[in-house]
């Protein structure tokens, strides 16, 4: 009896990290170091940025605001959350970040790259998160991010056709009443790179990046979905001779489409593959995560932008 109860309290330890952080980690970062007195981008405003260092913390996948925190996903199989510091409405930093295993069906951590490939995440309908995996290509509910997963019955292949190994579910937006996805794929009106599906309806919603991200082989990394029915769209796009790239796309609930700005050196980017919106007082901001890869020479990057 003894040596059960020592062994689930060490699973249980091992499943949610708590570290708060004390002061404020993050290193402020200008969205321009070449004139850092800069604040305009296209449609949206600089709210400030922070490069995060921190052991573990990194390959984040995904972003959601929810209740005071920003939530994501990370691809080797983890979840982390954290509160955003800001002053003046700028951000400048985050604290209490915690981290902690995503598990099977069967409580179990997810074992290989395969398995726990996280790259999407979502709010349930019923309360918790809808997380989407790609290799092994599902979607399962997360009553919390701590808890055993739920399988879903929603299959991406299904709805977006066949997907690569390391090009799946990367973006979820809505619950499963209205559930917005898009594949890691150039756009292709033959077969799109995000669709909708609605009451059983799949509905074609292709998106294409502006033109200098486009020719650069964007493909979308995230989505997220305003009150008004909004869905905001994060491309990335990189190239050895161009580095990174990205680009915003708002896309109205008649499917209408505009970009609300366009990222390039030397503005202060890297591998983006989050995106956060957040509502407050009439209000929207969008937050921006980059994904390090767990490599030295990439950095893991949050952003804070404010549509005008």
């Amino acid at each position: 009896m003894r040596r059960a109860f020592a062994a689930g309290l060490a699973a249980l330890l091992s499943a949610c990290v708590t570290a708060p952080v004390s002061p404020p980690l993050g290193t402020v970062v200008p969205l321009d170091a070449g004139d850092p007195a800069r604040t305009g981008l296209g449609e949206l405003v600089w709210r400030g940025g922070v490069e995060l260092e921190a052991p573990g913390l990194g390959g984040l996948s995904a972003l959601r605001w929810h209740d005071g925190r920003l939530y994501s996903v990370i691809d080797d199989g983890r979840w982390a959350a954290f509160v955003p510091v800001e002053q003046g409405g700028m951000l400048t930093g985050i604290r209490d970040l915690s981290m902690g295993d995503l598990l099977g069906p069967d409580g179990e951590k997810l074992a290989g790259k395969a398995a726990g490939d996280a790259e999407s995440l979502t709010r349930s309908a019923r309360g918790g998160w809808l997380v989407g995996f790609e290799r092994d290509h599902r979607i399962w509910r997360y009553p919390t991010l701590s808890s055993r997963a739920e399988p879903t019955g929603i299959d991406p292949q299904t709805i977006l056709g066949v997907l690569n190994d390391n090009s799946g579910v990367e973006a979820l937006a809505g619950d499963e009443r209205s559930l917005f996805l898009c594949a890691e794929r150039v756009v292709d009106f033959a077969q799109p790179n995000c669709l909708r599906q609605s009451g059983g309806i799949i509905t074609p919603a292709p998106v294409r990046p502006p033109d200098t991200i486009a020719a650069l082989g964007g493909v979308p990394t995230d989505a997220d979905r305003g009150a008004d029915g909004t869905t905001y769209v994060l491309f990335r796009s990189y190239s050895p001779a161009d580095g990174s790239g990205a680009a915003i796309m708002a896309i109205g609930p008649d499917l209408e489409r505009r970009t609300l700005a366009v990222l390039r050196p030397p503005l202060t980017l890297d591998n983006m593959e989050g995106l956060a919106v957040r509502e407050e007082a009439g209000r929207t901001f969008l937050y921006l995560v980059s994904d390090d890869n767990f490599s030295s020479r990439q950095r893991t990057l949050l952003l804070k932008v404010e549509i005008r």
